[in-house]
């Protein structure tokens, strides 16, 4: 198993580009998944219907869903954080 915890940027199908900080983790069949974490509270309304998008990792990209659009969590000062399931090789 393998992990990455820190900056990544989010590739959205638009083609615009967000960053964030990845809670990454790649099990031993090469599975991985995750969360994405965004501070910046006016990309919320932006990000809430992201289904799928690719990540950066260090310039590396990966291809990613996201299952269920309202696992999202997000309060005054919080931040917005959403699950990813990888597809493909993981960006890390």
């Amino acid at each position: 198993m393998s992990t990455y915890k820190g900056a990544a940027v989010l590739l959205v199908n638009d083609g615009r580009q967000f960053d964030t900080e990845a809670n990454l983790v790649k099990d031993s069949s090469g599975t991985w998944q995750g969360t994405l974490t965004f501070h910046d509270q006016d990309l919320v309304p932006v990000l809430l219907n992201v289904e799928d998008g690719h990540l950066l990792v260090d310039g590396r990209p990966g291809e990613f869903i996201r299952p269920d659009r309202s696992d999202w969590t997000v309060n005054n000062g919080s931040p917005f954080i959403v699950r990813i399931l990888g597809s493909g090789e993981p960006p890390f």
